[in-house]
């Protein structure tokens, strides 16, 4: 038989590239000695030309070309950086505004706040209100929240019946509100 099978297809694909690498590893050592492959002179660069058509080389420029075309391209890099910076310092001018507007916006956010604050604040204040309080009636409050009749109120604190029965009267409706 001679078909070859997948186990004798792997080895001879291992072999070819243990083959390989000992030719890599050869000239990495090589190269790390200082001395250079054997090299045959190349053309300085090749296009890329399609399938099918030979390469085109294209010479090197002579020294006075190298020297113009290198200040041409230093200085389209210096035009193209200004343009850059140009259209940065427009971008960072747009975006002052934009943060002054922006402030400007929280500052008047703030302020509104703050009105509806002081005006809720002031409707709480006029809501509010407190009875105000005499240690007398305050325990005349307290005994007639606790049942007392009038007359004896009226005997406990030392104030008149008239008031004792006002007082009474007050503790019954809070008391049932």
């Amino acid at each position: 038989m001679t078909g070859i099978g997948v186990r004798e297809a792997v080895l001879a694909l291992v072999a070819v590239l243990s083959l390989y690498l000992v030719v890599v590893l050869f000239r990495l050592a090589r190269h790390r000695r200082g001395t250079p492959p054997p090299e045959t002179p190349e053309p300085a660069v090749k296009a890329e030309t399609p399938v099918g058509r030979a390469p085109v080389v294209v010479p090197e420029p002579a020294p006075d070309e190298a020297e113009v075309s290198r200040e041409l391209l230093n200085e389209l890099e210096i035009q193209q950086l200004r343009q850059d910076m140009t259209r940065l310092r427009a971008d960072c001018d747009f975006l002052r505004r934009e943060l002054a507007v922006m402030r400007h916006d929280v500052d008047q956010l703030g302020e509104q706040a703050r009105s509806e604050q002081q005006a809720a604040q002031t409707a709480r204040e006029r809501t509010q209100y407190t009875r105000p309080v005499s240690p007398q009636h305050s325990e005349a409050m307290l005994l007639a929240g606790r049942g007392m009749s009038a007359a004896q109120v009226a005997e406990h604190c030392g104030i008149s019946v008239a008031e004792a029965e006002l007082v009474c009267a007050l503790a019954k409706a809070e008391s049932g509100s």
